[in-house]
């Protein structure tokens, strides 16, 4: 009977109703069942002498614990359309104890601006570092929101720039571009490279308002670099790069890779790139840089 109900449920709302009729629907069930799976005391309230007819909360505590009417809270849970603010899902998402995933889908399913994740995780762990390793001879590493390097595999530093050998403070994709001898050198396509990185640094910086580092990091090369002060008062905006880049090396000459950008699901705010040989040929020169070295992947906390 469970399934049966399921299937029905779901053939609804994959019929013939309008995309906001669907996402109501969805909306109402989605209260209903985080409601019932909230009991009173993770709510803070007392649960009373007399057994309860539903489970988990009433309508009327939730409403009364996101401060909205009763009959506007049922109307929303009933599917009716009727407009709800961020500052009302919030308070309901609040009052639900929803998770962060679960926040940002309550928001979804009310047309919402999803908003920022709260999950600021930046730590790279030793899996994450393994990964890094297993993708080699490709050179890959791993970006924080502010275009900081977390985690990277020593063909990086062989074909592009020694991440390791930059001061702590500075090991940024940023600083390496516009201030490390040799970089402008090491890319067939320099300038390309560059406002790219410029145009995705813009866009995380809207995505983190309230992040004082990203405006001290612009000021920064502002004062340095001309062509970063150009690039950054146009307002170009990347939200994600990939395609052909190409590397020149003094061992094997012009090196092509394809660029894959990936972010990780349990960090979002983290970036995994991947520079993958563009052919066989671009494969056989990566293993003729390595040659007899031992390659490996390194975080930020290797020293």
């Amino acid at each position: 009977m469970i399934a049966q109900t399921g299937a029905m449920e779901f053939g609804r709302m994959g019929g013939m109703a309008s995309d906001s009729e669907q996402r109501r629907r969805e909306l109402a069930a989605f209260l209903s069942a985080r409601r019932a799976a909230l009991a009173p005391e993770q709510a803070g309230l007392r649960a009373g002498l007399r057994p309860r007819r539903v489970r988990g909360l009433r309508r009327e505590e939730v409403a009364n614990l996101a401060g909205v009417s009763y009959s506007w809270y049922t109307r929303l849970e009933q599917g009716q359309d009727i407009h709800a603010t961020v500052e009302v899902i919030d308070s309901i998402a609040d009052a639900l104890q929803l998770t962060d995933d679960e926040h940002r889908h309550l928001r979804r399913l009310a047309a919402l601006p999803l908003g920022a994740s709260d999950n600021h995780d930046e730590s790279v762990d030793e899996p994450t570092r393994r990964l890094l390793a297993r993708q080699l001879p490709a050179p890959a590493y791993i970006l924080g929101p502010r275009s900081d390097y977390l985690g990277w595999n020593d063909a990086l530093s062989a074909v592009f720039c020694d991440v390791s050998a930059l001061p702590a403070d500075r090991r940024n994709v940023l600083w390496a571009t516009f201030t490390v001898a040799g970089v402008r050198d090491s890319l067939a396509d320099w300038e390309g490279h560059a406002r790219r990185v410029v145009g995705q640094f813009r866009a995380e910086a809207a995505a983190h308002p309230t992040d004082p580092r990203f405006g001290s990091i612009a000021n920064e090369l502002a004062a340095l670099s001309a062509e970063f002060r150009h690039w950054w008062s146009s307002h170009e905006v990347v939200r994600a790069a990939g395609g052909a880049q190409s590397f020149r090396h003094p061992a094997v000459g012009v090196l092509t890779t394809h660029l894959m950008q990936l972010r990780l699901l349990d960090r979002p705010s983290l970036k995994l790139i991947i520079h993958q040989p563009a052919t066989d040929a671009d494969l056989r020169k990566l293993e003729q840089i390595r040659g007899s070295a031992t390659w490996n992947a390194r975080v930020t906390s290797d020293r």
